[in-house]
């Protein structure tokens, strides 16, 4: 049971600290590509603990983000249940994926998620229609490549199962 509770700890954790990366303040150009912590963060956690990590914590990090971001409250939460969807419904035939195409496959769900922000903002009439709000797709995709293993190794160092 300790260890149940520890490994939940350590989830909560790197949420938090994804949340937090998601908010940080970056100067000029780098803002344009950074990448979607949370949502990297919460993809593995969707792949490595499907049982413990679903869609209502999805939901709940993406309104937490909504609110620390001061976006139109339920964008993010939206996405990211989405999101989370579509892992579950698919995460053992992803789990099989290469590290390289898990890496185009959460570009494309940071495309979603970037769609559905725009599609959120355009309806407020505050959309940014420049097309460096498509940079994080690359970033994100990138990431995936170093950020995965790192969480694995931190995961098995915790024993969180």
């Amino acid at each position: 049971m300790e260890s149940h509770a520890h490994g939940l700890w350590f989830v909560v954790v790197s949420l938090l600290a994804a949340l937090l990366l998601s908010i940080s303040p970056l100067s000029g150009d780098w803002a344009w590509a950074r990448p979607d912590f949370l949502l990297l963060t919460l993809v593995y956690w969707l792949l490595a603990l499907p049982e413990r990590i679903g869609i209502f914590a999805s939901w709940l990090c993406g309104m937490v983000l909504d609110i620390l971001q001061g976006v139109v409250l339920g964008q993010n939460a939206f996405a990211l249940a989405v999101i989370a969807y579509i892992i579950q419904v698919s995460y053992q035939r992803l789990r099989m994926f290469s590290l390289r195409k898990q890496a185009a496959f959460i570009s494309l769900l940071e495309l979603f998620h970037i769609l559905v922000d725009q599609w959120a903002q355009n309806i407020n009439g505050v959309a940014q229609t420049h097309w460096l709000v498509f940079l994080p797709i690359i970033s994100t995709g990138f990431l995936w490549l170093f950020l995965r293993p790192s969480i694995a190794w931190l995961q098995r160092l915790f024993a969180v199962y």
